[in-house]
């Protein structure tokens, strides 16, 4: 303690900062996350963004994927704020996902993006915070910064476009989803509103710089409301079961994905592929796969 307080005085008498003593704790490590876009969320940027979104954005995606929208009725009884939660396969989902929102959602909306992807150079991010409203989220680990700055953004009142599979889908399949959109939404007590896209995986797919013309549809579900009390662990469990039932509804139809809710889904493939997505199920003589 004496050497501290020594220490201290020496960085008081000669006017210098005191030196850190060993025991604290030192700098948080600044990652992609802490990229600022604060600035995007402006009037003159709102602004900005809106007439970039109409005059190109919106144009260019309708020219080449021609959304068919199915459940659009569903979003009049849901009160803004809210998380809009979609399945993941293209780079054209976010534009998608904001041509199905009414304008007075699409106002206010901002969409949750890679950090270690479209905020790893100044010029990207900017770009992705102008055009789309993005701000970055930690996808590689689990970061307070990004929970913080969604749950924030709902406060203040901005509709959340988040994709919580954390990437893009390399072949339609839904993938296991992250916790932050039910965090979110639990921690600010604001409905999730689960969309189904399907056919973008195969006008521009990963690893595809070239889109392809072709026919989207989209498939808008009832939204949930966080229970009191209930866990983000639990909703994210509801959230699953949501994206779920919308792509058997895709695949087939309403009323037969209400039928065969919790049975796998998905592209047409292989049998083996559809029972190995299924997992183990018990069984009165132990464990077996169905």
């Amino acid at each position: 303690m004496s050497l501290d307080l020594r220490l201290v005085a020496r960085g008081w008498r000669w006017g210098r900062p005191a030196p850190r003593p060993p025991s604290a704790p030192g700098d948080p490590v600044p990652t992609d996350a802490s990229f600022s876009t604060s600035w995007a969320r402006t009037p003159p940027a709102r602004v900005a963004r809106a007439a970039l979104q109409e005059a190109a954005i919106l144009p260019l995606m309708r020219s080449v994927a021609r959304p068919e929208v199915h459940g659009a009725e569903r979003l009049e009884g849901v009160k803004q704020p809210a998380v809009i939660v979609a399945n993941h396969a293209s780079h054209l989902d976010t534009a998608v996902v904001i041509h199905c929102l009414p304008p007075r959602w699409r106002s206010r909306v901002v969409v949750g993006a890679a950090a270690d992807y479209f905020f790893a150079r100044r010029v990207s991010g900017t770009v992705a915070a102008l055009a789309l409203g993005a701000f970055p989220v930690e996808r590689r680990r689990a970061s307070a910064v990004s929970a913080r700055l969604a749950v924030r953004l709902l406060d203040e009142g901005w509709n959340l476009v988040l994709f919580p599979e954390g990437g893009r889908s390399p072949d339609g399949w839904l993938q296991e989803l992250k916790p932050g959109a039910a965090f979110a939404a639990a921690k600010s007590g604001r409905p999730i509103v689960p969309m189904w896209i399907e056919g973008t995986e195969h006008l521009l797919p990963k690893d595809s710089r070239r889109p392809q013309r072709g026919r989207v549809r989209v498939f808008v579900g009832e939204h949930l409301t966080p229970a009191p009390g209930e866990s983000p662990r639990d909703l994210n469990v509801r959230l699953e079961a949501a994206l779920r039932r919308l792509g058997s509804e895709a695949s087939t139809d309403w009323w037969t994905s209400l039928r065969s809710e919790g049975e796998p889904y998905g592209p047409a493939v292989a049998d083996w592929r559809r029972i190995w997505s299924r997992g183990p199920s018990p069984s009165p003589g132990g464990s077996r796969w169905a």
